[in-house]
């Protein structure tokens, strides 16, 4: 574009005057082609250099003078006065710089409008637009989509303002028109190889001479497509449950990804088959296989297990499935638990059996008892508990599986010894809560042959006269030692009592009406006790009446209400109130006392006087202290029974008030002030008075204000509000003291008032406006004259007071020139050069014009009405040295350009005239001189040597500018020469090589390292690009474009790639086709951390041991992996669960498990359920888990253990028969199969009498006993487990015999022969037989033979006691001896 700038020629009026002496002066012109059309000007054309030359003709051919009309026009062009040399003060940018036209309003002037056009160079490099660039698009976008659209643009005009777009480095995956910008793709991408790229992106313009660019990032994020069919994870799956599971116990977790990364859809699991009768349950979101219902391995369809076939299918958005599907199957073991418990194929066996019943006789009782489980699990003990167990024996006693359960009566029954009897059978295994129970009853018969007997003669007891109703007096209790209906007791009274009642089967008497202490005192009763077969027994009972204290003290009103007034001294009585008792002494006998008060308990007293409760005051009251005037009392009344008793009645006493505290202000004087201007009727003050008396007649509500003092002021009687009556006046009077007065509704001398002084002072305003004396002031002043030289004083007055009188001096408009004390008034020099030779005509007014302004501080400040105006006249000196226009100045010039380039052109003038304003120029020696020299006329700087910036990248020349006067004058200035950088120096890196360790845990864009690359060029030289260009096949790091910062994209993972190799770039920004570029490497080691669990190579493990293994023996060896590596990779192993007894221990490096300090025992515990626990650390969350299952096998190590060391079998009838049962040995062994099965061997003692059966231990005879042979027997028995080494246990049997009547009588004759007299007397002994049997507690009574003749049984006759025969008439006679019971 064009600008505009006014030059213009001038011709001085003096100078003109002085040629022409009274003719007209004719005005120059200019004569150069350019104020017609333009002058062309490139906008790099260095400072300091001319552009033109201004050529003007004058038909005078006065002398003259050329300059630059414009301040804007002026910054960037200067005109050499004499020669008309234009040439540049500061650099053009066309794009930028833009110029304003001025114009001198006065003076001889001719002026001249030149259109300037600056001349296009390709100086500004192209601009990208709406940066940062980034976009995000699929990963199957089609190769040639457009994605993306970059713009860029450059200022420039023609070719260096055409825009061209490239990569740099070039991408194989995306591609940009260089003309247009488009971004697009060009090869197949994939988000699961990569995620994101960075280009960089090139936008050069196309000046063929000094082309430039600019670099842009623009990132491209891929998005995930959903083209990968899901997998599961941490396969296998199988498993093992245990049977008694609850429904909701988690099996297993299926777990399946999607492998679509970037936006991974959820998974829905369903079980496809194997799932019988739905007992698992697969949840559709978390993959979590629960149990859906009870698992019993019992059951047919559960026993062999489950093959489950589980489906995971990607889902929706919605959550509807896609087609996206995976499948697994797996198996699912049911492990047996010992869950059930042996149980009898009755809960309750009842038998009836006589008394009689044989020893062995086997009840008729079908008992059948079975455990349901398998194996170990199966093996159970049966056994009878009760009272007087002993009396049968159960067969078998130790079970597997099922068997039946025979009872046979082990010793003989006695019914008037034990009438029934009740067992509880149990089969229980080594858990204590399996347990299988049965319950059985055996009866007896018998007679009724008891009567009821009272527990006590006489039952003796005490009841208060108060008892309620129904409350139960005592329970009386006969027994009767008879069973059933016989032994059932029944209780009634003798006589039917109206107060009492008597339940007929408990014994329990109530009583049914209240009792009264005056009216009965004591009540005897008689109660009988009968029994089912009607047999009765009486018994005495004998109930006290107590007395109870039952009535409770009443007053006489249901309230008392008393007054007194304020301040009264204390009197004798406020209320008198009374209560009476019903009860007789002690209980009637009352006391009062007061419980509650509202207010001031302690002031009131009661006394009893004459029976009556008196309430007194022992100290005056105060109205203002009490609530509402009413004090509320409580009074109780209490008995003196036990407990006592009582009852409360509510007191009021009303307090009247006395006028007793005058009004009160807050304080005794008030002060304020109010402006003077303030409004008739306005509020000044509000006035307060307190009355501390309460009450309405003489407290607040009564107070009545007064005032006194002015008329200009009034107060309101009630609101104590004080407001003007008129506009006041603070010149008229500036302070007002009133006296208020506030009276209460007291009546004559009781009347109470309160007095306060107001004190009002009126504040001023401003009203007065500042006025100027003397003005306006005329002065001399020398030109050059000192700073802080005295100029004059400007005087102001303003009659207010204070800050509203008190003036504020300032200078408008402001005068650099001159300082002014705002106080004073006192004008003196800034400092600033009074020159009176000053060609700036703005300057040179200021300089001898000074326009003083005043205000005062009031609020708002008040101003004078006009201005004061010092008018200076200034005095001339020869004062001026040459000064330079274009100094001090920054040149540039570029390195390398060759000697004798032109570097700035120096201009100074001189406002002397004459030889005292001719300026030559010199460069002070010094070290710079060598490359630069200046010609002294017209002042253009050249240099003498190629110029480094490298190594000098600025010089300073000292120029000295003299003008030709006596004394000379001269100026120094500096020239600042920077040489302007070329590309010709490449980045480097320090160091080039970089090692970084990272935890693999990093946050993203964690800051890795920063780059240290410097350039020896500057500017755009020396601004630096960075990229990776190697090793970062996996997108895990980015570099900062400009910072040089490399940071992290994503998460590491040390198990994926352990170490990279970084090739990182640096490229400077210079010119297209020049740019250089430097290397480094970043050897990235990514650190472990311990993020991952170790895992077991399986998901349980089993092992089966002899429960005889030794100490410290291996049995199971568990091994789990960690990906991590040294010590987070290191895996440790404890047992966390299960071993509570110390069975097993575990090497906790390598996994084995042993047998601990504590020995195994199949018998405790056949099977151990261990968790086992791989981690890294003792308390870190990388750990895992498994289940360990050890098997304890069994191992014939116990010993057959008998219930009872010795068995006794007493009163064994002798005439038992063969197979009668003698006794049931019983032995256990907890072993199991063949170690636990016990064979029972008489070893002695048995005599060819007794054998026992080998597996149930009954004893029974083989051979007939006699008594009188062998009265006992003492057998030894032994029970040996059926697998080596044959355990054995002993035992010892003692049997003894009953006698009975089983053997012959034998006579001790075969045949007796006596020779006797004839005629002997009667009664004389003839002979003695004698007869014996070998059961010789028997007595034998002797008689005759029945087929005796008869004619010997009329002659003899036998006693049958002596054995002696006596005579009678003489016949054969045999005898007969036999036992007494015939």
């Amino acid at each position: 574009y064009g600008m505009h700038v006014a030059s213009a020629a001038y011709c001085p009026v003096t100078a003109l005057q002085g040629a022409k002496k009274g003719q007209g002066n004719r005005l120059p012109y200019f004569i150069n082609y350019f104020f017609d059309t333009y002058l062309l000007i490139n906008e790099d054309t260095p400072v300091g250099s001319s552009v033109t030359q201004l050529l003007a003709r004058d038909l005078d051919n006065d002398p003259l003078v050329f300059g630059v009309v414009g301040e804007e026009a002026s910054r960037f062009f200067a005109v050499e006065s004499v020669t008309g040399v234009v040439w540049l003060r500061q650099p053009l940018d066309r794009e930028v710089t833009q110029l304003c036209l001025g114009f001198s309003p006065s003076g001889c002037v001719i002026k001249g409008t030149v259109n300037i056009q600056v001349g296009d160079v390709n100086d500004n490099a192209p601009q990208f637009h709406n940066q940062p660039y980034s976009v995000r698009i699929p990963e199957n976008t089609p190769v040639g989509t457009p994605i993306f659209i970059v713009n860029a643009t450059d200022p420039d005009q023609g070719a260096g303002g055409s825009v061209l777009y490239s990569f740099q480095p070039p991408s194989s995956f995306f591609a940009i028109d260089s003309g247009r910008g488009i971004v697009t793709v060009i090869r197949e991408l994939d988000y699961e190889v990569t995620q994101a790229y960075q280009l960089q992106v090139n936008a050069t313009d196309q000046d063929k001479n000094k082309p430039l660019s600019t670099l842009a990032n623009l990132a491209i994020t891929i998005t995930d497509v959903q083209d990968m069919d899901p997998i599961f994870i941490n396969l296998p799956y199988s498993t093992n449950i245990y049977e008694n599971s609850p429904p909701g116990t988690t099996v297993r977790m299926i777990t399946a990804i999607d492998q679509d990364k970037g936006r991974p859809r959820g998974i829905g699991y369903t079980i496809v088959s194997g799932n019988t009768n739905s007992i698992f349950a697969l949840d559709y979101i978390s993959g979590a296989l629960t149990l859906n219902g009870p698992l019993d391995r019992e059951n047919p369809f559960y026993s062999s297990g489950f093959i489950l076939t589980v489906k995971g299918t990607e889902l929706n958005d919605d959550r509807t499935p896609s087609n996206a599907t995976v499948t697994t199957t797996f198996n699912i073991l049911v492990i047996d638990v010992n869950d059930n418990a042996p149980e009898f194929n009755s809960s309750e066996y009842s038998v009836a059996i006589p008394e009689l019943a044989q020893v062995g006789f086997a009840l008729p009782l079908f008992i059948q008892v079975q455990d349901k489980d398998e194996g170990p699990n199966s093996v159970f003990e049966v056994y009878l508990v009760g009272n007087n167990s002993n009396h049968f024996i159960i067969s078998p006693t130790s079970i597997q599986g099922k068997a039946d359960i025979r009872v046979r009566v082990a010793v003989p029954l006695d019914f008037e010894t034990i009438p029934r009897y009740e067992f509880s059978l149990f089969a229980n295994e080594s858990i204590p809560e399996h347990v299988g129970f049965a319950r059985v009853k055996i009866n007896l018969i018998n007679e009724n042959d008891n009567r009821p007997v009272f527990s006590k003669a006489l039952y003796n007891v005490s009841l208060p006269e108060n008892a309620t109703v129904g409350t139960t007096v005592l329970q009386v209790h006969a027994t009767d030692n008879d069973v059933g209906s016989y032994g059932k007791v029944s209780y009634f009274f003798s006589d039917d009592p109206d107060r009492f009642s008597l339940d007929k089967d408990t014994g329990v008497i109530l009583l049914m009406a209240r009792l009264d202490f005056e009216t009965m005192q004591r009540y005897t009763l008689t109660v009988i006790a009968r029994d089912g077969g009607g047999e009765e027994t009486a018994g005495r009972i004998r109930i006290n009446v107590l007395d109870v204290n039952d009535n409770v003290p009443t007053f006489q009103k249901e309230a008392y209400l008393g007054a007194l007034r304020e301040n009264e001294p204390s009197v004798t009585q406020v209320v008198r109130l009374r209560a009476s008792d019903e009860d007789s002494p002690p209980n009637n006998q009352i006391t009062y006392s007061i419980v509650q008060a509202s207010a001031f308990r302690e002031y009131f007293d009661i006394t009893v006087s004459e029976g009556y409760g008196v309430i007194s005051v022992n100290h005056p009251l105060d109205y203002e202290q009490v609530a509402n005037g009413v004090i509320y009392l409580t009074v109780m009344a209490k008995d003196a029974g036990n407990p006592p008793l009582n009852s409360t009645v509510p007191v009021t006493i009303e307090v009247f008030d006395e006028n007793d505290n005058p009004p009160t202000f807050s304080k005794p004087s008030y002060v304020i002030a109010i402006m003077e201007d303030i409004m008739a009727g306005a509020t000044v003050l509000f006035l307060n008075a307190t009355d501390l008396d309460r009450s309405r007649e003489y407290g607040q509500e009564s107070i009545i204000y007064s005032l006194e003092g002015s008329s200009h002021f009034r107060i309101n009687a009630r609101s104590g509000e004080i407001t003007t009556t008129s506009l006041l006046d603070r010149e008229a009077k500036s302070e007002y003291i009133l006296i208020v007065r506030a009276v209460d509704g007291g009546v004559g001398h009781h009347q109470k008032t309160g007095i306060a002084m107001v004190n009002i002072t009126l504040l001023d305003i401003n009203d007065n406006y500042p006025t100027w004396k003397d003005a306006p002031y005329f002065i001399n002043l020398v030109e050059m004259t000192p700073p802080n030289s005295d100029v004059t004083t400007v005087v102001a007055v303003d009659p207010d007071l204070g800050e509203n009188g008190t003036v504020v001096y300032s200078i408008r408009p402001p005068n650099k020139f001159y300082s002014l004390n705002s106080t004073s008034g006192k004008i003196r020099t800034s400092g600033v050069q009074l020159d009176r030779e000053n060609p700036n005509p703005q300057e040179a007014e200021l300089m001898r014009r000074i326009v003083v302004s005043v205000t005062d501080c009031g609020r708002p400040p008040l101003r004078a009405t006009s201005s004061a105006t010092v008018f200076v006249n200034l005095l001339d000196l020869n004062d001026n040295d040459p000064t330079f226009q274009n100094l001090p100045f920054v040149a540039e010039i570029s390195e390398g350009l060759p000697a004798g380039t032109s570097v700035f052109q120096v201009l100074a003038i001189d406002l002397d005239e004459g030889p005292n304003g001719w300026v030559t120029y010199r460069m002070q020696v010094g070290m710079p001189r060598m490359d630069f020299l200046i010609n002294s006329t017209s002042g253009l700087i050249i240099s003498t040597a190629v110029l480094d910036r490298e190594k000098i990248a600025e010089y300073y020349l000292r120029v000295v500018a003299s003008d030709a006067g006596t004394p000379s004058k001269s100026s120094t200035s500096t020239l600042t020469v920077k040489v302007l950088d070329v590309n010709d120096e490449s980045p480097t890196f320090f160091p080039a090589i970089y090692n970084v360790s990272l935890p693999e845990d990093v946050a993203r864009d964690f800051k890795v390292v920063r780059l240290n690359c410097t350039d020896a060029d500057v500017g755009l030289n020396a601004e630096l690009s960075y990229f990776i260009t190697g090793g970062n096949q996996d997108g895990k790091f980015s570099v900062g474009f400009r910072d040089g910062v490399v940071r992290t994209v994503v998460s590491l993972d040390r198990e994926t790639v352990a170490s990279y190799a970084l090739i990182l770039e640096a490229i400077d920004n210079g010119p297209t086709g020049n740019r250089r570029t430097g290397t480094a490497t970043v050897y990235v080691t990514v650190l472990d951390v311990n993020d991952n669990r170790p895992i077991f190579l399986q998901s349980s493990y089993e092992a089966s041991v002899p429960e005889d293994i030794p100490a410290a023996s291996s049995i199971v060896q568990v091994k789990a992996t960690d990906a991590d590596e040294g010590v987070n990779g290191r895996v440790w192993y404890r047992i966390v669960k299960g071993n509570e007894h110390n069975n097993f221990r575990i090497n906790p490096s390598s996994g084995l498990v042993m047998r601990g300090v504590r020995p195994l025992d199949r018998e405790q515990n056949s099977s151990h359920v261990l968790e086992v626990e791989a981690y890294n650390t003792e308390h870190g969350p990388m750990r895992s888990s498994v289940r360990v299952i050890v098997y304890v096998e069994d191992v014939n190590d116990e010993v057959p253990v008998f219930t009872q060391r010795q068995y006794n079998r007493l009163g064994l009838r002798e005439t038992a028969g063969i197979g009668t049962s003698v006794a049931v040995v019983r032995a256990t062994d907890r072993d199991t199969g063949n170690g636990g099965l016990v064979s029972y061997q008489i070893l002695s003692g048995a005599e060819g009498k007794f054998e026992i059966d080998e597996s149930t231990g009954l004893i029974t005879t083989i051979d007939y006993l006699d008594y009188e042979t062998k009265t006992s027997y003492l057998m030894n028995v032994s029970a040996t487990d059926q697998a080596p080494p044959n355990n054995q246990g002993f035992c010892s049997v003692y049997v003894s015999l009953l006698n009975e009547l089983d053997e012959a009588v034998q006579f001790s004759n075969s045949s007796y022969e006596a020779v006797i007299m004839e005629n002997i007397p009667l009664g004389s002994e003839v002979l003695r037989v004698q007869a014996r049997s070998i059961d010789n507690l028997n007595q034998i009574t002797y008689k005759f033979d029945p087929n005796t003749n008869a004619q010997a049984l009329s002659l003899f006759k036998i006693n049958g006691i002596t054995v002696s025969g006596r005579a009678a008439p003489f016949s054969p006679a045999t005898p007969v001896a036999e036992g007494s019971h015939k």
